[in-house]
């Protein structure tokens, strides 16, 4: 199962040169058959959020096994303190080298950031590290924040192949008929 605890935001002050202020990034739960993992926890002020919607699924915070960083920016793991029994994982410190669980693959997806990953699960790519907004994908565009512009392009094709639905940083769910031409 696949639920949004957050699909994410981010105030425009000039949305056409993508200046922007306040993003506060997605934050999904994913229960597999051993698992209870949230991927990415936003900002504090989204935490009442997360907690509600993670109550509504019935789950409380002490059921969470793991929480999966895509990366290691404030705007996606201000939230992780509140994951007390939940193991915190990234990419960066080889923390997720142990994590093992059959329906989730990690993906390595750089470009925002060096070290930034993706998962893929069912249908369904997490990918806020790398995608930013559902044109990234449609219009096959780099985030401006990318500290290298050839990876994310990479990183970006790499994941619309994947022809799965996916979950962007500040713009919830991008559904794969919204980009798949037929």
């Amino acid at each position: 199962m696949l639920r949004m605890l957050y699909n994410g935001s981010i105030i425009y002050i000039d949305e056409k040169n993508e200046i922007w202020a306040s993003p506060c990034s997605s934050s999904t739960y994913v229960e597999t058959k051993k698992h209870k993992i949230v991927i990415d926890t936003s900002k504090k002020e989204k935490m009442k959020v997360i907690i509600s919607n993670l109550n509504k699924l019935d789950v409380r915070l002490k059921d969470i096994d793991y929480v999966i960083n895509t990366h290691n920016h404030i705007s996606h793991t201000e939230n992780n303190d509140i994951f007390k029994n939940a193991d915190i994982l990234k990419y960066s410190d080889g923390s997720l080298d142990n994590f093992n669980d059959s329906e989730i693959e990690v993906l390595l997806t750089p470009g925002h950031t060096f070290d930034s990953i993706s998962l893929i699960y069912d249908d369904y790519v997490i990918a806020p590290a790398a995608v930013n907004s559902k044109r990234n994908i449609i219009d096959e565009k780099i985030v401006i924040s990318a500290i290298d512009d050839e990876l994310a392009r990479k990183s970006i094709l790499k994941i619309k192949s994947l022809k799965k639905h996916i979950v962007t940083a500040h713009e919830g769910i991008l559904y794969n008929y919204e980009y798949i031409k037929p």
